[in-house]
């Protein structure tokens, strides 16, 4: 076998040389080729894909200043606009008396059955009244078929037909938003792997002294709606979370000392009206701290989103499910690995200001077949932004546990703080 050992180290020096220069050649050749891309002519003007017009809109308010710019969206209380010279502004409805504008809207009422049928929902060009909105219908005219194709917009205009207007009370307008838009959520096809929205966290500590201590904290929150606007009405929801917080103490004479705690969790609600759903969930949990291996959960259940804004979201749950614990033992002690039938209830509440978000959730875990195997779960988070995606991030997180191994604490709480990153 030593005989064999030259032989071998020279093999594998020479795939070694090679492979640099394989790494060598390949890294020239992109060079050569980024280079020549740099260095083409760029596309002629003729080439390039023409520029959508810029809307123009202007909004009048009763005190007489006028806003030009564009209409975002609007409720049955207040104005998004977006001014060229203001940003985007809310203005209060009441303080609005004139909208002009050359595109068509999608005024969708409060008392709407379904947000996606679009025979319900009044469509086409809007004038603002203080305590009503009209809606004046247009369908393209049979003349516009035979047009020039150089026909300036107002030719164009001229060959749509005005068919009948629709008043519609302040009180009872749900939400107003540009025609194509609407066409386009309500046509729009969205795969598994779109709409996901959620944060990435994670932060770490390492000493080097008379104790050696490494700590990583990492937390992921995703979700995906569906559709991810909020003026449709829900249809299904996903959301998956993780925690993890590992580490190590280590001190000459002594024993080391571990962390090691995680949550994995995740749900998928079914709306079967504007607020209430189905849910699937499942849940897995070990806390090295509380002497607890495993826990896992699997059920069902019903669920209400109480409160739905643009701002904030508020959502309580209930379910009944299948739930295994396995604790800590040198020995197999069949009173450390329960068997359980109970339900969880939980509520969850999501608030932004600007860009700085706030989530928090509490649920509790009752056992039916015993009372002792109680457990509990809280946390919370604030995030606010530091530059584009990224930002800062602080979060709580208490695990409470009735009936955990002999000597462990019932509590385990969980303070982190770092840097987050945001998909959108």
């Amino acid at each position: 076998m030593l005989t064999n050992r030259p032989s071998c180290e020279g093999n594998c020096r020479l795939a070694i040389r090679e492979g640099w220069r394989f790494a060598g050649g390949l890294s020239i050749l992109l060079s050569v080729t980024l280079a020549g891309v740099a260095q083409s002519p760029k596309a002629s003007p003729k080439s390039t894909a023409p520029k959508e017009p810029k809307i123009k809109e202007e909004l009048t308010l009763k005190n007489g200043d006028r806003l030009t710019g564009q209409l975002l969206n609007s409720t049955g209380t207040e104005i998004k606009f977006k001014s060229d010279l203001a940003g985007e502004v809310t203005v209060e409805w009441a303080n609005v008396t004139e909208l002009k504008s050359d595109r068509e809207f999608a005024v969708i009422p409060k008392d709407i059955k379904d947000s996606r049928d679009s025979a319900a929902v009044p469509q086409g060009a809007i004038k603002i009244h203080e305590k009503e909105i009209v809606v004046s219908p247009t369908v393209p005219g049979k003349s516009g078929e035979s047009a020039a194709p150089a026909e300036s917009e107002k030719e164009s205009a001229s060959n749509k037909e005005v068919l009948a207007k629709t008043d519609i009370p302040t009180a009872k307008i749900g939400f107003i938003v540009d025609d194509v838009s609407y066409q386009k959520e309500i046509h729009r096809k969205i795969g598994f792997t779109s709409g996901w929205d959620g944060h990435v966290t994670t932060g770490s500590t390492t000493i080097f002294s008379t104790q050696n201590s490494f700590l990583l904290a990492l937390s992921t929150s995703f979700r995906r709606s569906v559709p991810s606007v909020s003026w449709l009405d829900p249809k299904l929801r996903t959301t998956f979370d993780f925690n993890l917080s590992a580490g190590k103490t280590t001190q000459v004479g002594d024993p080391d000392t571990y962390t090691n705690i995680f949550h994995v969790g995740a749900e998928r609600d079914e709306y079967f009206s504007r607020k209430g759903y189905y849910l699937q969930v499942t849940s897995f949990d070990h806390n090295y701290s509380q002497g607890l291996v495993l826990q896992q959960i699997y059920g069902g259940g019903v669920g209400a989103t109480l409160v739905k804004t643009e701002h904030q979201e508020f959502d309580v749950t209930a379910d009944l499910h299948y739930e295994g614990q396995q604790f800590n033992a040198t020995a197999d002690v069949s009173e450390l690995n329960l068997h359980l039938i109970g339900s969880s209830l939980t509520e969850a509440y999501s608030h932004k200001w600007g860009k700085i978000s706030f989530d928090e959730k509490l649920a509790a875990d009752i056992a039916w077949n015993n009372a002792s195997a109680f457990s509990a779960y809280a946390n919370s988070s604030v995030r606010m932004p530091v530059y584009k995606k990224l930002g800062f991030a602080v979060s709580v997180i208490d695990n409470f546990l009735n009936n955990p191994q002999v000597g462990y604490k019932k509590n385990s709480l969980q303070f982190s703080t770092g840097f987050a990153f945001s998909l959108h």
